[in-house]
């Protein structure tokens, strides 16, 4: 390019840039478009081993009163005030709530209140005695729940996940959305080398383009008259370069990916200054977990374009569930960040029912899946805390959920004796039995999604562990 030609193109950047504060305002007066959301499953991984034996627990009036001393017995120690016993406990702690297709009272602890209310509103499943791991180290099971295969026992990471199969599996051309800080291995897909070819990492929604024009710094600034000039190589090189270099060029992936990354980036921005700003809820939206608040704005940004992203699954993360010590603190903090009626989730729902659609209303068209590299030992350690273990409950939300307890919530088993004459509830080390394999609870997820994808993605689930034979079938609908 020659000179007069590149500072030409500098000085219609720098105009551009000019107008960046008020392209967004004029483009917001035009109505966002009206996208039809399909049918979208967000997988949000809890990394560190989550604890829901805290998060349930049997109601005071529950039918087996050796099982309601059992528990108590094991776990009272777990609580950070020193209550008299199990009935001015659950009162302090918990809600009531009744299984909708048992009628079994029980509680969820109060730290999750929006969790409750959707409970009782039928949209939440709770999959008991479930498990994604054999073994009990964070690494390989955060890996075994990424891939969706239980019994795995090598530790590699460049691996398809079961969200990037199911992806795969859908006829046309979606993709996974990672709302978090890293792209996760239960987002990859299956080809090696090419793993993330149908990932879209959008750490932030609102900054997913290439850099531009900085509106808080001054147009003469050092980072925006870099930002101009590289923009304005690229756009006017980048063009010859593919005309003037060989196929094969070492470089070649380099300005392609470039190019394709600020073509994605510019339709993403477009279209959201077409639709509603973030609102002011999740602007101000304030966590624990910083990370996580940022994610559900990425989640209602998401779903204000699910035709620009090609959106089928989603992925978020929490990290910190490793409760080995001072677990009431840590965990009612998690759990009020994610579940809480103040916290992200109840943030964020109220406000996709505010989104344009254009078949059916974007929370109809959501599945959650809670998931975690393992469960929590059944008694309490010495530091008031709880240990690793294997078998946990996986939660299911959304408004497609046949809401309710599927297997045994509180098995009565762990209150008596085993084979080798040891009480579960009065051991270290016992945790809770897995009787249903997630990959049973995933494949009923994928059949969701797309019908007649779960072979390709679970081809295991068939044989796979359930506690009782077509338990799930009516799980979604």
């Amino acid at each position: 390019m020659e000179r007069r030609a590149f500072l030409k193109q500098m000085i219609l950047a720098s105009s551009a840039a000019g107008m960046a504060g008020v392209m967004p305002r004029l483009l917001r007066a035009e109505s966002c478009v009206a996208s039809a959301m399909p049918r979208t499953l967000i997988n949000v991984m809890l990394q560190g081993g989550a604890d829901f034996r805290y998060l349930f627990m049997p109601a005071p009036s529950h039918p087996d009163s050796l099982y309601l001393d059992g528990i108590w017995n094991a776990r009272s120690s777990l609580y950070s005030a020193d209550y008299g016993d199990y009935q001015q406990m659950f009162d302090s702690e918990y809600l009531l709530a009744s299984d909708p297709l048992s009628g079994l009272p029980f509680g969820i602890h109060n730290s999750a209140a929006w969790l409750h209310s959707q409970f009782e509103a039928g949209q939440v499943a709770v999959i008991a005695n479930a498990y994604c791991s054999r073994n009990r180290r964070h690494d390989q099971s955060i890996l075994n729940a990424d891939a969706g295969e239980p019994d795995l026992a090598q530790l590699n990471f460049d691996r398809a996940g079961w969200g990037g199969r199911l992806i795969e599996a859908i006829p046309g051309s979606g993709n996974v959305v990672e709302l978090g800080s890293s792209v996760s291995v239960f987002s990859k897909g299956s080809q090696p080398g090419d793993r993330m070819a149908r990932v879209v990492h959008a750490e932030n929604m609102r900054g997913m383009a290439l850099a531009g024009q900085d509106e808080e710094s001054a147009a003469g600034s050092r980072r925006n008259v870099l930002a101009r000039a590289l923009n304005a190589w690229y756009e006017g090189r980048g063009p010859e370069l593919a005309n003037e270099k060989p196929p094969g060029w070492a470089y070649q992936t380099f300005v392609s990916h470039r190019s394709a990354i600020q073509q994605f980036g510019l339709a993403i921005d477009e279209r959201l200054a077409q639709c509603q700003p973030l609102p002011d809820e999740l602007l101000n939206l304030e966590l624990n977990n910083g990370s996580f608040a940022q994610q559900c704005r990425n989640l209602f940004d998401a779903c204000q374009l699910p035709d620009v992203l090609d959106l089928r699954v989603m992925s978020m993360s929490y990290g910190g569930w490793d409760t080995h010590d001072n677990l009431a603190v840590e965990i009612t903090e998690n759990i009020s960040d994610i579940f809480g009626a103040a916290g992200g989730l109840a943030t964020t729902f109220p406000l996709l029912d505010g989104i344009p659609f254009a078949a059916q209303p974007v929370s109809d068209q959501l599945v959650m899946y809670f998931a975690s590299d393992f469960g929590r030992q059944l008694a309490a350690n010495g530091t008031f805390g709880t240990d690793h273990g294997r078998g946990t409950y996986s939660i299911m939300l959304g408004k497609p959920v046949q809401g309710g307890i599927y297997g045994e919530l509180f098995p009565a088993a762990e209150a008596l004796a085993s084979d080798d004459g040891r009480i579960p509830l009065q051991t270290q080390g016992a945790d809770i039995s897995g009787r249903t394999s997630t990959e049973k609870i995933l494949a009923e997820a994928c059949e969701w999604v797309e019908p007649g994808t779960s072979t390709a993605v679970f081809p295991n689930a068939g044989t796979a562990d359930i506690e009782t034979p077509g338990m799930l079938d009516s799980l979604l609908s």
